[in-house]
């Protein structure tokens, strides 16, 4: 197996860092029902064939950074937000334009951060029952989709279909695999999300 260079796995945990601070930041503003519960907001989703829904503290948002050219969105969704990175899924987008709907943000396309280096433009993050993690690997993939690792697939797709000063609505899917045992993976089909905006 391929040993990844420090550069790219110090790439990936900056962004998962940068997906748990959002998360932290939505847990402490809970909406005072019994599993943060919002009204109406969701993120649902085939987990291998599975439907599967995840109504508690449903919230996204999207920043752009001091100079304008790094966009990134956060969507978060718990099943229960009171038992920590248990059943929850992020997914974050890193993108060099402002983000629009009708847009298709899909693996392999990279994006360029401030300081030039490329990362996947969407990935997908799911914390199953026991709280263990996995991801989608477009960090990993050329710009033809090709990873050097045998098995795995880049497919993380992310669909704005309504932006409003309140909500985010959209779709989503991608193959996520076990980040210390990539030979485990769930594929995620079906995703959809209504999201409360926080900026």
């Amino acid at each position: 197996m391929k040993k990844w260079s420090p550069c790219v796995i110090g790439m990936w945990l900056v962004m998962i860092f940068a997906a748990f601070i959002a998360v932290s930041c939505k847990k402490s503003s809970g909406s005072g029902t019994a599993n943060g519960n919002s009204s109406g907001y969701y993120m649902r989703f085939k987990l291998d064939g599975t439907q599967t829904e995840y109504n508690s503290q449903p919230v996204g948002g999207i920043t752009v950074n001091g100079a304008g050219t790094v966009y990134t969105a956060v969507l978060v969704a718990y099943k229960d937000v009171n038992a920590g990175l248990k059943n929850e899924i992020t997914i974050t987008l890193i993108n060099n334009t402002p983000v629009k709907a009708g847009v298709a943000y899909n693996d392999p396309s990279k994006a360029t951060q401030a300081n030039g280096d490329k990362v996947a433009q969407t990935t997908v993050f799911y914390y199953d029952p026991g709280a263990i993690g996995y991801l989608t690997v477009g960090m990993f993939a050329d710009a033809a989709g090709n990873i050097p690792i045998a098995g795995l697939v880049a497919d993380a797709k992310l669909t704005f279909t309504e932006m409003t000063t309140t909500y985010l609505k959209g779709t989503f899917s991608g193959t996520v695999f076990n980040s210390a045992d990539l030979k485990q993976s769930h594929l995620i089909t079906a995703g959809e999300f209504y999201l409360q905006r926080t900026n």
